[in-house]
């Protein structure tokens, strides 16, 4: 099993939260924080560590929260 670990992202895995990003993307860009939002995108952050932590590419468990926190910085630093 792989171990939670704050180890850096390779780019291979920030590749593949892009991908699953953009299945995803709707639901967690949406812009709404009434509590059936912000349970959907509970939800999709789930299934998208789930995808992500069975790929080939990756060999460090990360949560959703990790994944969630990534996805923001890479979106800040594509903005500055």
């Amino acid at each position: 099993m792989k171990n939670i670990n704050e180890k850096a992202y390779t780019d291979k895995e920030k590749v593949v939260l892009l991908s699953l990003v953009e299945e995803y993307g709707v639901c967690i860009e949406n812009k709404k924080t009434d509590g059936s939002s912000i349970q959907e995108k509970h939800e999709a952050w789930e299934k998208i560590a789930s995808h992500y932590n069975v790929q080939p590419e990756v060999n460090i468990y990360r949560t959703s929260k990790q994944l969630n926190k990534l996805w923001d910085n890479l979106k800040q630093s594509y903005n500055n």
